[in-house]
């Protein structure tokens, strides 16, 4: 099974690399403005925050398996919507589908993962980290091989479609419920774990520790998938590359990215994931105004690059942390966080909604929030007292 679940967290990521790059594409394809491009970023999020908790919460009971494989067909269907789409209305529906469904089906087999290596949790977010770099890494170069032969970008997402389909098949079929694994009162009924569950969400909400892991989480997205929502844009209207340019540019920064992903693993056996966090932190900020404000494309592009490698951990040690610090409880993590992605959701929306009255150039420095709230709110790695 940790097998199926890395490919599934691939076939995400595979999907979001080739959607940031071909962002563009759709973009001119279907007629649509900056706006329309904040809501295709902003709606879902901002909608599966109301229907996603709920689902992930169940997966914290015997559910969780039928939820997965629900979950799995809905993200195969997401797909085939999005290569028919028409017009904004359609592919704005396939992409709020996708939101929830991706939660039951990708968040769902992280959670299992997650219980299935309790205390090691933070190394196995950093090995399903790498996997969804590969997959990221390769999404673009798909786009740029794509229209380089010019076949456009639809029939990428019927391929799509067809394997998260063999995927939920593999979980129907190979899936055994983990949630037994971490607990003996497999005979309670189910108005008994539903009410066990509501009481687990309670707790939580009280642990400040937890929550602050969750809230630095989503700050931390707007220079990880907002910022890499929005990029190829940037680069196509404020630098002015073409789509093929872009494909590329995209594809070095998913390696980029794999690359940080893949130190991240040596470097956590060194030094306290925090310390690494703050420091990267740092370094990010630095970069971001740099990017910002010098005018050279080709420092630009330098830039956005560096960017790519320096924001090393950020994913792995925050939700590892926060599912360090409510054992147990991972479907209960996993929706407490996509409830908080109401504020990444949110800041999308206002990206584009600022760069449609003002200028995208503009609306990026939003963005700054994420690496500052970092390095002033996540706290010093507890110091290890040596044994006499």
């Amino acid at each position: 099974m940790t097998l199926i679940f890395l490919l599934i967290e691939f076939l995400d990521e595979l999907n979001y690399g080739v959607m940031n790059a071909a962002i563009p594409a759709i973009r001119d394809d279907l007629g649509i403005g900056y706006k329309q491009v904040g809501l295709l970023l902003g709606l879902p999020a901002i909608i599966g925050t109301f229907v996603e908790p709920i689902i992930l919460l169940l997966g914290d009971t015997r559910l969780r398996k039928p939820i997965m494989n629900t979950g799995g067909l809905l993200v195969s269907s997401s797909f085939l919507l999005i290569s028919y789409s028409p017009n904004f209305y359609i592919i704005l529906l396939a992409l709020i589908i996708s939101y929830p469904a991706s939660g039951a089906f990708v968040s769902l087999s992280q959670a299992t993962l997650m219980d299935q290596n309790q205390g090691q949790e933070t190394r196995m977010m950093a090995r399903w980290t790498v996997v969804g770099s590969l997959g990221n890494l390769i999404g673009p170069l798909l786009i740029a091989a794509s229209f380089t032969l010019l076949m456009g970008w639809r029939w990428i997402f019927v391929i799509l479609a067809l394997a998260a389909g063999l995927l939920t098949l593999a979980v129907y079929f190979q899936y055994t419920p983990v949630v037994r694994l971490f607990t003996k009162e497999t005979n309670k009924d189910i108005s008994s774990e539903i009410h066990k569950l509501i009481s687990g969400l309670w707790k939580a909400l009280g642990n400040l520790k937890f929550m602050r892991w969750i809230i630095l989480l989503q700050l931390s997205d707007l220079m990880l998938a907002i910022f890499t929502g929005y990029v190829a844009l940037y680069f196509a209207d404020i630098v002015g590359l073409d789509i093929a340019q872009i494909g590329i540019l995209m594809s070095i920064l998913m390696a980029a990215g794999f690359l940080s992903d893949l130190s991240v693993i040596p470097l956590l056996e060194r030094f306290p994931g925090r310390l690494i966090v703050r420091i990267s932190a740092l370094i990010t900020g630095i970069l971001y105004v740099a990017l910002l404000i010098l005018p050279w494309p080709w420092i630009k592009i330098i830039i956005v690059i560096l960017l790519q490698l320096s924001n090393i951990g950020w994913y792995q040690v925050l939700q590892g942390e926060a599912y360090a610090a409510l054992p147990r409880l991972s479907g209960t993590v996993t929706a407490i966080s996509s409830a908080a992605g109401l504020l990444g959701g949110a800041i999308a929306f206002c990206v584009g909604w600022i760069a449609s009255w003002i200028d995208l150039s503009t609306a990026m420095w939003i963005l700054i929030i994420g690496p500052i709230s970092l390095l002033l709110f996540v706290p010093k790695a507890p110091q290890i007292q040596k044994s006499k």
